[in-house]
C-alpha cells in the first residue's frame, strides 16, 4: 500500500496527529508526511492543520471494505457475484472493467473505486467524487443477445438500483429517463451502461454506477447541476459498505431478471417512480431539441413525448423538465 493510504488510514478515525508522530508510524520525514497530504487534498479530502496538534480529517469516513460490502450482500444473489475489488484510485472503474486485461473476467466482477480521477457520467459529462464519500463502481454482465436486443436494459438498471436506494431507506426514488435518479430536480445518482459484442452473438455490459451518498456542499461544488446525497434524505446516515452490498444485490438481481424476463416485469415500477410522466420537457438530440410533454415509456424503454397531439418514440437523447414561470402578481 502507497504511503500516502498508510497515512490515510491512521486519520480516519478523525483524530488529530502531529508531523512527527506520523513520520514515525510511517518511517517518513515530516517533510514527506506535508506532501502526502497534500495529495490526499487534491483528491477532495477535507484534511486541516492547527499548530502545536497536527493533522486531522474533518469528520471520520468509513472506507470501503470487500469483505464488508461482500457480508452485506443479499443471500440470493452471493454466487453471482464473481469477486469485489476495492481500488484506492482509479481513472474510471468503467474504464477499467472496459481495458483489454479485463477481458477475460467472469460475469459478476465488480471494482469500487474510493476515488476516479476521470470519472464518466453519461452524454461525456464528469462525475466528480471526492475520496471516500461516495459509492463509484462498475460491475460486469453478459447476455446471450446482441446489444440490439438490450434497448430497454438501462431502465431495468435504474429500477433495481431504486430498489435498493428504497431498501436503505429513500422513501421516494424518483427515475429520470433513460437511466437517471433525481430527487425534488436534484440528481442523486446515475448510471452509465457500456457494452460491445455483434448482433449475432453475445454481449459484453460494464454498468456504472455512482451514488451521491455523503458528500459536503463545499465538496460539491464542482458539479455543473444541482445534487442531493442520500444521507441528506435519511433520518439516519447509512454506512457505506452496508448500502453497497444492498444497491449491488438489487442490480444483480434486475440483471437475472432481465437477462430471462427482458423490461417488461420493471415497467410497473418504472412508471411508479418516473419523475417526468405528464411533465412538459425537452429532449436534446444530436440533431436537435424536442419540446413537448412526456408520456412515459414503452415496452422496449423508449422515451414517449407528446406534440401538438402526436406521440413520437425516442431511443436517445438527455430529458430535462421545463421549469414553469410563475405569473406576475
Amino acid at each position: 500500500m502507497q504511503t500516502r493510504f498508510k497515512l490515510l488510514k491512521i486519520l480516519v478515525d478523525g483524530n488529530f496527529y502531529s508531523g512527527d508522530e506520523l513520520g514515525v508510524m510511517l518511517g517518513v520525514k515530516r517533510s514527506a508526511i506535508w506532501r502526502h497530504i497534500q495529495t490526499l487534498r487534491g483528491y477532495g479530502l477535507d484534511i486541516y492543520a492547527v499548530t502545536g496538534r497536527g493533522y486531522r480529517l474533518r469528520k471520520s469516513i468509513e472506507l470501503l471494505s470487500d469483505l464488508a460490502i461482500s457480508a452485506a450482500l443479499p443471500e440470493a444473489v452471493r454466487e453471482q457475484v464473481a469477486s469485489i475489488e476495492v481500488h484506492h484510485v482509479l481513472d474510471s472503474t468503467n474504464s477499467h472493467l472496459m481495458q483489454s486485461a479485463a477481458l477475460a473476467l467472469p460475469a459478476g466482477s465488480i471494482c469500487f473505486a474510493e476515488y476516479q480521477s476521470a470519472g464518466r457520467g453519461r452524454q461525456g459529462r464528469q462525475w466528480v467524487s471526492p475520496y471516500g464519500s461516495n459509492l463509484c463502481f462498475s460491475l460486469l454482465w453478459y447476455f446471450d443477445c446482441g446489444p440490439d436486443a438490450l434497448s430497454g436494459l438501462s431502465l431495468a438498471v435504474a429500477v433495481g438500483l431504486a430498489r435498493g436506494l428504497a431498501a436503505l431507506g429513500l422513501p421516494q426514488p424518483g427515475l429520470k429517463w433513460p437511466n437517471d435518479l433525481y430527487i425534488d430536480g436534484r440528481k442523486l445518482a446515475g448510471i452509465l451502461l457500456e457494452m460491445s459484442g455483434e448482433s449475432s452473438g453475445g454481449s459484453r455490459v460494464v454498468v456504472g454506477v455512482g451514488v451521491n451518498l455523503d458528500m459536503s456542499s463545499d465538496a460539491g461544488k464542482g458539479i455543473d447541476q444541482p445534487w442531493i446525497a442520500l444521507n441528506d434524505l435519511l433520518p439516519t446516515p447509512v454506512s457505506r459498505n452496508a448500502a453497497a452490498g444492498s444497491i449491488v444485490g438489487t442490480i444483480v438481481e434486475a440483471l437475472v431478471q432481465f437477462s430471462v424476463e427482458g423490461l417488461a416485469p420493471f415497467l410497473p415500477q418504472w412508471q411508479q417512480w418516473d419523475v417526468t410522466f405528464d411533465q412538459r420537457v425537452t429532449l436534446q438530440q444530436a440533431q436537435g431539441l424536442v419540446e413537448g410533454r412526456a408520456r412515459g415509456v414503452d415496452a422496449s424503454g423508449a422515451l414517449l413525448i407528446e406534440r401538438d397531439g402526436a406521440i413520437s418514440r425516442y431511443m436517445s437523447g438527455d430529458v430535462s423538465l421545463l421549469r414553469t414561470v410563475p405569473a406576475s402578481m
